[in-house]
């Protein structure tokens, strides 16, 4: 039975040494480390191989949601569970943008914690009771909302999203500016926006990009 490393970053000693104390106990479960901020975080991640990081997303220095995804871009093997007393749409949803394989509550059970370990270490996605209820929802939701958007169109989503100019992203797909005006434009009235921070906010939000 292969053994699961697993780091809590959570800034509250009670929430990390109970959970610490407990999952220790798992003969497949080992706590290499604690810690409660991102920095610590991102150190003990650069000495130790982890598989799973349980990452609390209010952090004191930095937000949890945007750490997420500089985890995953400078250590992609290692998995994250968002941990949060917060089980907002936004928040659910941008943790899954920034490639979390997980999202529980802190008032889930250490039974439930443990199980979204274990299915998150063997490949696959948990999120805890509550969050479900809200991706229930917003599936629903955004059936509705997403519009159709074509692949040249989400060509040029991703570009906007580098920071790319009309005239960059025209160089970069072969077009004219002036198509990637119009294709630029088409997207925010897909999207019921008038700027472009607002299309990608939204795209992003919706998971599109």
């Amino acid at each position: 039975m292969n053994m699961i490393r697993l780091v809590i970053c959570d800034d509250h000693p009670v929430i990390t040494q109970g959970l610490e104390a407990f999952l220790n106990q798992r003969n497949n479960l080992t706590v290499v480390a604690t810690c409660g901020s991102g920095a610590e975080l991102m150190a003990i991640l650069e000495e130790n191989p982890i598989d799973i990081v349980l990452l609390d997303i209010n952090l004191p220095d930095t937000s949890g949601i945007e750490l997420c995804g500089t985890v995953k871009k400078h250590f992609p093997d290692t998995k994250v569970i968002g941990f949060s007393n917060n089980n907002e749409r936004s928040f659910i949803m941008r943790m899954l943008a920034n490639s979390a394989s997980g999202y529980l509550v802190k008032s889930a059970s250490v039974n439930e914690i443990e199980a979204a370990i274990e299915k998150v270490y063997e490949g696959g996605i948990y999120f805890g009771t509550e969050a479900q209820s809200v991706l229930a929802s917003l599936a629903r939701d955004v059936m509705e909302e997403i519009p159709p958007v074509t692949k040249r169109e989400k060509e040029v989503l991703l570009l906007l999203v580098e920071g790319l100019s009309s005239v960059q992203i025209a160089e970069k797909l072969f077009v004219t500016q002036q198509t990637v005006d119009t294709h630029r434009k088409n997207l925010m009235s897909k999207f019921s926006v008038n700027k472009t921070v607002n299309l990608l906010q939204k795209a992003k939000e919706l998971g599109i990009i």
